[in-house]
């Protein structure tokens, strides 16, 4: 496993410069008790690594489909999504204040959190295998992995890019010291566009956009490379399972729904997945690597958990936490249990 110096003191400065940006810029953020609205639902606040708090993969499909309002309708709560453009540090910020109930993001910052103090737990998964890119500028000189010497590279340290991107160059005898790491997640695509960085590690999906843009092309992809995917989860809050344990299994139960159904009709899926950015011809892309969706169901497979078993090794081998995880305990299946 690749080490990586110093970067303890790089992760905590990156935390300490990014999260005031982002809850300046997030209106939802507010700390408030949960409230009943005139129909007697409970609020319960989900928040998502997006600009508007939009969920991915599976998550995506359950809303979409109508799944999770209709699930937490009939336990009494409704759905107030929370974005952060900022990803996995901020989300780790507002479960910590309080801010949000539950999640859908990588296991990376959830590991982080935990091993700092933050009490929550993965729950189920949104997908076991989701999967990222590099995509180099068009004007970079950038061919293969083995040009990254002395290039900028946006990947955000403390993120689950950064571990792949570690990856990438430890493969490739690249020397990580090497490199210039520009922090400009939110505004990547600009920054990649205007030749300030020679390339961005990111979701697979979004470098597919850049890529039909132009902007740059993908060098290196996951889809291939099974060890480099990870999942999209569902954490919650350790306090909202105590006290509102019926609206994770709703949330389960949703997840599950929408897994049956892109079971049941594959070829229906790509147009609940589309977005603004995301035609269907390019969502058709993002999952022609294997079409089956049989990755969205929730349950926590051999597969999934070695993924969080990756990004966990990545994490203490490179000194990042706060103190070790009992990733028994993190990954809680008490309330997938409770669906079968």
């Amino acid at each position: 496993m690749f080490k990586i110096k110093n970067i303890k003191k790089i992760l905590l400065l990156t935390i300490t410069l990014t999260l005031p940006a982002v809850f300046s810029g997030c209106g939802n953020n507010s700390k408030a008790a949960n409230t009943k609205d005139s129909a007697g639902l409970e609020t319960i606040k989900i928040a998502a690594p997006s600009q508007d708090g939009t969920p991915v993969e599976n998550a995506m499909l359950a809303q979409k489909l109508g799944y999770i309002d209709e699930e937490l309708e009939k336990a009494g709560y409704k759905a107030e999504y929370m974005g952060f453009a900022q990803a996995g540090p901020a989300i780790n910020e507002a479960f910590a204040a309080g801010e949000t109930d539950y999640a859908f993001y990588n296991e990376f910052p959830a590991i982080m959190a935990k091993s700092n103090g933050i009490d929550i737990k993965i729950i189920a998964t949104a997908t076991e295998d989701y999967n990222y890119a590099i995509i180099a500028g068009k004007d970079s000189g950038i061919k293969t992995a083995k040009d990254f010497t002395d290039k900028k590279v946006i990947a955000t340290t403390g993120t689950v890019l950064y571990k792949y991107f570690a990856d990438i160059c430890q493969d490739n005898n690249i020397d990580i010291s090497s490199i210039e790491f520009v922090n400009a997640q939110a505004d990547a695509v600009s920054v990649l566009a205007s030749g300030q960085a020679d390339a961005l590690v990111t979701a697979y999906s979004s470098a597919l956009q850049i890529e039909e843009k132009g902007i740059g092309t993908i060098i290196e992809n996951t889809t291939t490379n099974e060890d480099e995917r990870t999942g999209i989860m569902l954490a919650a809050s350790s306090d909202t399972l105590s006290s509102k344990e019926d609206s994770a299994i709703a949330l389960i139960k949703a997840l599950k729904r929408a897994a049956d159904f892109a079971q049941e009709n594959p070829d229906k899926v790509y147009g609940y997945l589309t977005t603004e950015s995301n035609t269907e011809e390019l969502v058709k892309k993002i999952y022609s690597y294997d079409t089956s969706f049989s990755y969205f169901q929730p349950f926590f497979t051999d597969n999934y958990r070695n993924h969080v078993k990756n990004q966990y090794l990545f994490a203490k081998e490179n000194g990042l936490l706060g103190s070790d995880v009992n990733l028994n305990e993190l990954l809680d299946e008490t309330y997938l249990n409770k669906i079968q």
